[in-house]
């Protein structure tokens, strides 16, 4: 992929109208070391636990603008952080590699590896410099299946006296690995720890943003179509065995009414806002409503947040609040099967044991999410270019949540974390 990106724009190079105009280049880099602690010993969003980490936040990215002519650009940005598709080690990955041409100020196409658009941070979302929370609130950041795609996109601006209307639509392809942790170990199938599993998305969708000033309105819709690539399918429908009326177990088998499938349609609509109070205060809130009807499993999601911030010099101190809840036909759906166990004497010991396990083991594929945040925290800018920001965060776990990986021992619902934050933002 990334040979026939950059074979792309070598073309575009080579063949480029004027030879003879002078090609300009541009090249930024921005990054964050990012430190992060929980008093909790699992892990809330894959790395931060009671042991501190570096792996979350940090990164480290370079952008290359190129300019050809007035009308013609190219953009490659390559990003250096924690290897999102295994659980150790760090990896490079390329973020942005696309083309673009302007034929006038109205009027924009781009075309390769590129940004979706229609979210308040879509295209700012590593340049921890350009926002004051120490990281975007995870109950709405981690709910968009992918943020580039490998594919085309146009944008049109109407310009007026003291704003502005720009409409995007989008079109492409991203391989992705999904992840699942598994709290329990069952015989040789399964085992503590997290599983990845390959898929291909081919995704389609348009925003709108109103800009002022001072103020930014903006909506997206978008429609993800999420091919299974790996040897598991989804559950369309859990089958369950009725031993009695009123005892019985959940499984994926198909003489129990189990019904899986390859590939499923996901709708994404989000609404957003940035606007501006008064007095150096300003108040931004997204939500994004996650809706498939192909699935019985836990990703029909509502999620947002809101929040309020202060500039005072240098300074800027943040409240937000953050929510993240499973439409509640689904989440009773998972409640039940995680808390659905045999008693004993039906079956023996092992086989009972078995039985329940498997119970916990298919909540964790089923997915579920209740759980709310709220964190305090502020930056602080030494220059526009470089940014401190620290901050402490309350999680509280209703039902459920898969963005904490909770080991048997530990209950699966009901619990909390308190996590600390500091990190160091830059760019140049």
């Amino acid at each position: 992929m990334l040979i026939k990106i950059l074979l792309a724009i070598s073309i575009a190079i080579l063949f480029h109208g004027n030879a003879s105009a002078a090609i300009n280049y541009t090249f930024s880099a921005f990054g964050t070391v990012g430190y992060a602690i929980s008093d909790k010993p699992y892990s809330y969003m894959q790395y931060i636990d009671n042991e501190g980490t570096f792996s979350r936040d940090s990164l480290l990215t370079g952008q290359l603008d190129i300019q050809f002519s007035p009308k013609l650009t190219a953009t490659m940005q390559a990003k250096l952080a924690a290897d999102r598709s295994q659980e150790k080690g760090i990896a490079p990955a390329l973020t942005w590699a696309f083309l673009s041409y302007r034929p006038n100020n109205e009027w924009v196409i781009n075309l390769g590896m590129l940004p979706i658009p229609g979210y308040l941070n879509s295209v700012n979302r590593d340049v921890g410099v350009t926002y004051d929370y120490a990281r975007l609130p995870a109950e709405f950041d981690s709910k968009s299946p992918v943020y580039n795609v490998l594919g085309a996109s146009i944008s049109n601006t109407y310009a007026f006296a003291n704003s502005e209307l720009i409409i995007d639509a989008y079109a492409g392809r991203a391989k992705h690995k999904w992840r699942y942790y598994i709290g329990d170990d069952l015989d040789n199938s399964y085992s503590t720890g997290a599983t990845y599993n390959k898929v291909t998305m081919d995704l389609i969708g348009t925003s709108i943003t109103y800009k002022t000033t001072e103020n930014t309105y903006l909506a997206g819709l978008h429609m993800a179509t999420i091919k299974n690539d790996g040897a598991s399918l989804w559950l369309k429908e859990v089958g369950y065995k009725a031993i009695t009326p009123d005892i019985g177990f959940y499984n994926n088998d198909p003489n129990d009414g189990a019904v899986a499938v390859s590939s499923y349609d996901m709708f994404i609509f989000n609404l957003g806002a940035d606007i501006h109070l008064g007095n150096d205060f300003r108040l931004a809130s997204e939500i994004i409503l996650r809706k498939n009807n192909d699935l019985d499993i836990g990703l029909n999601t509502l999620s947002g947040y809101i929040s309020l911030r202060k500039k005072i010099n240098k300074w800027t101190p943040y409240l937000f609040y953050s929510q993240i809840k499973t439409e509640n036909d689904t989440l009773n759906t998972y409640t039940k099967i995680d808390n659905n166990q045999l008693p004993n004497g039906i079956f023996n010991n092992m086989q009972t044991q078995q039985i329940n396990t498997s119970q916990h083991i298919l909540a964790d594929f089923y997915q579920g999410y209740d759980q709310f945040s709220i964190a305090l925290g502020t930056s602080y800018h030494f220059t526009p270019l470089s940014a401190l920001e620290a901050e402490v965060m309350l999680v509280q776990v209703n039902d459920a949540s898969n963005l904490f990986d909770i080991p048997s021992e530990y209950k699966s619902s009901n619990y909390s974390a308190t996590i600390f934050t500091v990190s160091y933002s830059f760019a140049f």
